[in-house]
């Protein structure tokens, strides 16, 4: 079996698809399978040992929309039929993975595709122009080349539910992202340096500061929830949508709340998992998403974590997290919930995530699946 993930930038700036592709392929390659990441342009973000790299300089003029010209439809069209190879598509708008369905019909070569949630219907919504582009490439250029793929992977019952009638008689499997327990588990052992932020309990929203994160209810959620409180709200994250930080601080400035919230910026590393585990709670809205991560990691280092149903975690309750909707008054109830949890309670909500995490998140747990999943297309 030889899987080829195709992917439109493997870079940090396509960061949620990146580090989806570099954990799957990761688990693949130590399964002892041949497996190679094909990227457009410059692969910045590091491919894990024993997995392969072919990368493909973009056309001049083909940027936009992620076109290396020929050179990455050649190589795919010298995969062929019946060489135990399948493509893994990851993504819908761009030319990398139109040209790897075209390749894949035209060898027979059996291919899915991931779209990471790219088709979530709030992602539609996007201004009137906006939506009009992404309908007009759709039907005549992205869909016409799709629905000969013999398999879709959702990362969700809810993205599955979004996505069956955009591919209408086609097969779709459910497979959730998945987190590497034992990387987290070195990353968080390492040893905290002091740090004054540990001085007073804060809620944590971490990830992109984008309009689909839902930011700023977060914020005035928290000004009605945190009245009479001493806990504060940290806001880590680079700004992914242009102008959003300075809308989310002037808010913050009108509601009052300079003393009460802050703005850290992008942290990575130790550093993070440092500040994710002094957090008496990770706050993660999202008006559309695939499975973030972020949620999967604040569980495993025992951190109860508030989110949306729009993550698709269907299953958050039941470890002891709380799910609402993107609206103001669901997500203060479920701040002020939080802000009145005992210690012993948080801690207790804390472990139940992380034994969900384990029995469903885990590659231990969702590995497998994969592997049953692509030998089904052979």
């Amino acid at each position: 079996m030889y899987i080829y993930h195709i992917t439109e930038d493997h870079t940090p700036a396509n960061f949620g698809i990146a580090a989806a592709v570099t954990l799957l392929t990761r688990y693949l390659a130590g399964q002892g399978l041949s497996t190679t990441v094909c990227a457009a342009g410059v692969a910045e973000t590091p491919v894990p040992v024993g997995v392969g790299l072919a990368q493909f300089p973009l056309h001049p003029w083909g940027r936009p929309w992620r076109y290396s010209g020929r050179a990455m439809m050649t190589y795919l069209q010298g995969i062929e039929e019946n060489s135990g190879a399948i493509l893994h598509l990851h993504g819908v708008w761009k030319a990398p993975q139109w040209q790897a369905a075209r390749a894949a019909a035209r060898n027979g070569v059996p291919a899915l595709l991931s779209p990471h949630g790219m088709l979530n219907p709030w992602l539609w919504q996007d201004g009137r122009l906006r939506r009009v582009k992404k309908l007009t490439y759709w039907q005549t250029m992205a869909y016409p080349a799709f629905r000969h793929l013999p398999l879709i992977h959702a990362v969700s019952p809810l993205e599955r539910d979004n996505l069956a009638p955009q591919f209408p008689g086609q097969r779709l499997e459910v497979i959730p992202n998945a987190i590497d327990l034992k990387e987290v588990d070195a990353l968080d052992g390492i040893e905290d340096s002091p740090d004054p932020l540990w001085d007073r309990p804060y809620l944590l929203f971490l990830g992109r500061l984008h309009v689909s994160k839902a930011v700023d209810l977060l914020i005035t959620a928290f000004a009605q929830a945190s009245k009479g409180r001493a806990f504060r709200l940290v806001i880590v994250g680079p700004d992914s949508t242009p102008g959003f930080t300075a809308r989310l601080k002037a808010q913050v400035r009108a509601l009052g709340l300079e003393e009460q919230v802050s703005f850290l910026g992008p942290v990575f590393g130790a550093k993070k998992w440092q500040i994710v585990r002094h957090a008496w709670a990770l706050c993660n809205p999202s008006h559309s998403e695939g499975l973030p991560m972020v949620n999967l990691e604040g569980a495993a280092v025992r951190v109860p974590v508030v989110t949306t149903h729009e993550t698709g975690l269907y299953d958050w309750e039941e470890g002891g997290g709380l799910l609402v909707h993107p609206r103001v008054e669901e997500m203060a109830w479920a701040l002020s919930q939080a802000l009145d949890w005992s210690e012993s309670e948080r801690h207790e909500r804390g472990r139940a995530l992380r034994h969900l995490v384990e029995r469903r998140y885990s590659w231990e747990a969702v590995g497998p699946q994969w592997l049953e999943l692509y030998a089904s297309l052979l």
